[in-house]
């Protein structure tokens, strides 16, 4: 923490005094408080396939070595000349802690690792699901990376995430399973009559899907606690439950069914979780800052999820909505770079873009940051990186 205060506060002098270029951390950091030189750049490396950086590299290896984590996350810094690199660690969901408590994950060769069985069959399964008492395998493999990631570099940025009750109930639970339990829970207690509730209880149990939340809201708690236990901070983190999204559930679920699960997680880490929740559209984002706690939420204005044209591009519409918004709301907006638009799309197509979105937070006055998340195979790093330099070319406030 003190090595991330020290580079704001070395960042916010540099600037305001014009002692130079900012670094990259830096002038992500003084874009929370204040419009930076340029618009910044990001990458998620665990989102670039391992052989498009070193074919030496693959999944069984990365899920069984921390040292090769942290050797490849070190080819993809000086290969990708982003701001912010995050996410060094290539394990899948393996990182979450699901692995410990019993999911079985297959893990291949050129295939991120994916649960294939679920240790939560039946209602009685639940409560056999421990409470770790510490952090081991693979959960332990993620926190110490973070460390050692802070240890070498420490003007870098490790944001640390951790899965909420309803990402954590899927791991457990299953994505087939898991939706049905919720629906049969819904209309139980929506139900006007007794015969209807009748109904639904022979078919399935109702009582299934509180039962599951409530064991992973106390499992979510417990991991957060482990992660402070082994030095890294929550300030900053993000709680993440990205399936309690549309289309997988409405608003109206989310809010009524996860979001009070999360809340309680939350609150038990003293509300330093950044606590987001992906949404589709401008109007929701700006929907979601009247809620007590999403309004706390930073960094949650992004196009992740918004609607696309065929080639992969954010629905243009979007994007002015979204300047005014994040510039009112005093927060960045991320605009994100899909795959398959960086894998398909020309360098002219790739110029036009950036150039447009921009000039359009220039104009705005919108701290803008431009990320890459997926530079999936058939893509390259050499496209990530042109996107990048064109941010730095047009980005100038």
């Amino acid at each position: 923490m003190a090595n991330i205060a020290l580079t704001m506060a070395k960042g916010l002098l540099k600037h305001k005094l014009h002692l130079g270029e900012l670094t990259g951390v830096e002038r992500f950091m003084v874009g929370a408080l204040m419009l930076p030189d340029r618009a910044s750049t990001f990458l998620a490396a665990t989102n670039v396939e391992p052989d498009l950086i070193d074919p030496r590299f693959d999944y069984e290896l990365l899920t069984q070595s921390m040292e090769a984590n942290l050797e490849l996350f070190e080819l993809v810094r000086q290969r990708v000349k982003a701001d912010v690199v995050a996410v060094p660690y290539w394990m899948g969901f393996m990182f979450c802690g699901a692995a410990e408590l019993g999911t079985r994950f297959k893990v291949e060769k050129r295939r991120v690792p994916y649960p294939v069985d679920y240790p939560i069959k039946q209602k009685a399964d639940i409560d056999k699901i421990p409470l770790p008492e510490q952090a081991t395998g693979h959960l332990k493999m993620m926190f110490d990376i973070n460390k050692e990631v802070q240890r070498r570099y420490p003007d870098s940025l490790v944001m640390l995430s951790l899965d909420g009750p309803w990402d954590l109930a899927m791991l457990l639970r299953g994505d087939r399973e898991l939706p049905q339990d919720l629906r049969a829970y819904k209309d139980f207690t929506e139900a006007k009559d007794q015969a209807t509730r009748d109904k639904i209880r022979r078919f399935r149990d109702p009582e299934v899907y509180p039962a599951i939340m409530e064991k992973t809201t106390a499992v979510a708690i417990r991991l957060t606690q482990l992660a402070e236990q082994s030095g890294l901070s929550l300030l900053g983190s993000a709680l993440v439950d990205q399936y309690a999204s549309k289309p997988i559930m409405s608003r109206e679920d989310y809010f009524k069914y996860v979001h009070p699960y999360r809340v309680r997680v939350w609150e038990a880490t003293g509300k330093r979780m950044n606590p987001g929740y992906l949404v589709p559209s401008p109007k929701e984002a700006e929907e979601n800052m009247k809620d007590p706690v999403l309004g706390k939420a930073q960094g949650t204005f992004t196009n992740y999820i918004f609607p696309q044209t065929p080639e992969g591009l954010t629905l243009p519409e979007y994007d002015r909505p979204m300047m005014d918004l994040a510039r009112a709301r005093k927060q960045s907006y991320g605009y994100m770079i899909h795959g398959k638009y960086l894998r398909d799309a020309t360098e002219a197509q790739l110029d036009a873009t950036v150039q447009r979105i921009c000039n359009m937070a220039v104009e705005t006055r919108t701290n803008l940051m431009v990320l890459i998340a997926s530079v999936p195979p058939g893509a390259s790093v050499e496209k990530a990186n042109y996107v990048f330099q064109l941010v730095e070319k047009y980005g100038r406030y």
